[in-house]
């Protein structure tokens, strides 16, 4: 018995060792290392489809390779994404017949839109205009923007967002955060499901969560999609967006008041109204298809090999731009490089440790500033089944503060996951809060979004909201500022002497811990009844 009492310890001393050697393992020099290789100018800002993706994948691959880690895709570390490169041709005056007589609207000025499909020539004929409130249709919360009227072959006017950012109800669309039915990824899915023709979204900053400088990025410019059966016959042909100014004049002319209009969506039970107004358009569309890579290494579960946690960082970023004070390159290294390195370091902290139960997956998508496009590839084509995917860890846009006494839970109360983050949080000696921005919908706008749609609960979580020294006040003042001047633009880059990882360092050991665990243990998180994208698990 004193035998096996003295194994039992060497074992659990063993275990503790390589747990405490995997731990310290995540540091600042190692961080600072692959971060500053993924964030510089030689990698021309991390394009698709350009040298850029050839020196990022090739990088990638050479990581994965002297951490240890198994290619995930049969001998690969690398996935296709078939993509279409589409650009659409709008004219520069969108005339629409209204009672009043006709309006036109601007291209870039008042209007920006796209056609998403592979066809030369787009002619859209009399289409009559129908305002649909929010463009929701939400069974489960008992609300329906469509009720009472066919949409098929019309267009759709819908306002961003959902009804409680303006009414500040919690019991319908979970107050000022935005739900997935406020995204407008949702308005234009939605509008093909119900075989609308178009789609137009009222942008308004404050609900949108972003200036129109941003929508209006599109105009005219190349777009990537994936090359799938949905740009081969789509319901919904035109898709965009139209500013408040815009809808306003368009309103009036139909004898509307848009603030009015908008009051009455905000109720339950509204039902959507003919504008009386038609438009035709023509549109161009040229395109080319290419090919991206999404990068993944794995290590393979000892007992249950077929579940896996997925840590996600997609690798992309925006390429080259216009010059602005003489640099052109977009470096992206809050968005996405520091991310990568947090989720090699994690990689390399799992291999010190050892086998774990169920499989890890370290994920690198493609093209997520072009709409999540390698992540979504992935999810629906996939070397693990989604019902077998326990959880995806995703992380993106870090601030170079140092260290955070706070863990902000961007999706907070979606998932049994938020209990995993309070109890690794509080071993550090940090809390847990909801982002202090919920409005702006971040949940939906990086790569945990197709995992979420597949049913799988996510993570996208980091030291954000309260700084150390510099208290909430303080940070947020930070926040906002790099919101304005430095999130996609090029001054985003690390500079080792005025900037700290330490936050970094923190958050990576904190998600280390939280897969460490998940992917040891035999439980599925569960979702809690309220999130939109509850299912039984």
């Amino acid at each position: 018995m004193r035998y096996i009492l003295i194994a039992f310890v060497l074992i659990f001393c063993s275990c503790v060792n390589k747990h405490e050697l995997a731990i310290s393992s995540i540091n600042n020099q190692d961080l600072a290392k692959d971060l500053l290789i993924l964030s510089d100018d030689s990698l021309q800002g991390r394009a698709p489809l350009t040298i850029g993706e050839t020196r990022t994948v090739g990088y990638l691959q050479k990581r994965m390779k002297e951490i240890g880690l198994e290619p995930a895709f049969g001998d690969s570390y690398t996935q296709e994404v078939p993509l279409v490169q589409l650009t659409s041709h709008v004219p520069d005056n969108f005339i629409i017949h209204t009672p009043k007589g006709q309006i036109s609207l601007k291209s870039g000025d008042d209007y920006t839109a796209r056609c998403p499909i592979l066809k030369e020539e787009i002619d859209i004929k009399s289409s009559e205009i129908i305002f649909a409130g929010f463009g929701v249709n939400a069974p489960e919360k008992g609300w329906n923007d469509f009720e009472g009227i066919d949409v098929k072959g019309k267009t759709i006017v819908v306002l961003v967002n959902d009804p409680d950012f303006y009414t500040g109800d919690t019991t319908l669309f979970n107050g000022k955060a935005m739900t997935y039915q406020g995204r407008w990824r949702y308005k234009f899915e939605e509008a093909e499901r119900q075989g609308a023709i178009a789609c137009l979204i009222v942008h308004e900053t404050a609900a949108a969560g972003y200036p129109w400088s941003v929508t209006n990025l599109q105009t005219n410019k190349a777009e990537l999609d994936v090359d799938d059966q949905h740009l081969e016959e789509p319901n919904c042909l035109l898709t965009g967006w139209i500013t408040k100014d815009a809808a306003i004049r368009l309103f009036s002319s139909c004898n509307m008041d848009y603030e009015t209009m908008k009051m009455k969506a905000l109720t339950k039970g509204f039902h959507p109204i003919s504008m009386n107004a038609k438009y035709d358009i023509n549109i161009e569309n040229k395109w080319v298809k290419a090919a991206s890579k999404n990068v993944a290494g794995v290590i393979k579960g000892i007992e249950r090999p077929d579940e896996v946690i997925v840590y996600c960082a997609h690798w992309d970023h925006l390429g080259i731009g216009n010059p602005v004070n003489g640099d052109s390159i977009y470096n992206g290294a809050s968005d996405n490089a520091a991310a990568i390195s947090w989720m090699l370091s994690i990689a390399k902290a799992f291999k010190i440790e050892g086998g774990s139960k169920r499989s890890v997956l370290f994920f690198s998508p493609t093209a997520e500033e072009a709409g999540l496009l390698g992540s979504t590839y992935f999810v629906n084509h996939s070397p693990f089944l989604t019902s077998k995917m326990v959880a995806c860890i995703n992380t993106d846009v870090i601030l170079f503060l140092g260290k955070f006494k706070d863990v902000t839970v961007t999706g907070l109360g979606h998932s049994e996951l938020d209990k995993y983050i309070e109890e690794e949080a509080r071993k550090q000696g940090r809390y847990v809060c909801a982002d202090p921005n919920p409005e702006n919908g971040m949940f939906f706008r990086s790569d945990q979004l197709p995992f979420l749609k597949a049913g799988v609960p996510a993570i996208f979580a980091k030291g954000y909201s309260n700084q150390v020294n510099l208290g909430k006040s303080k940070t947020q003042e930070k926040i906002d500022e790099y919101w304005k001047t430095i999130y996609h633009k090029q001054c985003d880059v690390y500079n080792p002497k005025t900037q700290s990882l330490d936050g970094l360092c923190e958050d990576a050991k904190l998600f280390y811990s939280i897969g460490n665990r998940l992917a040891n243990e035999n439980y599925f998180p569960k979702w809690y009844k309220q999130s939109e994208f509850y299912i039984q698990r």
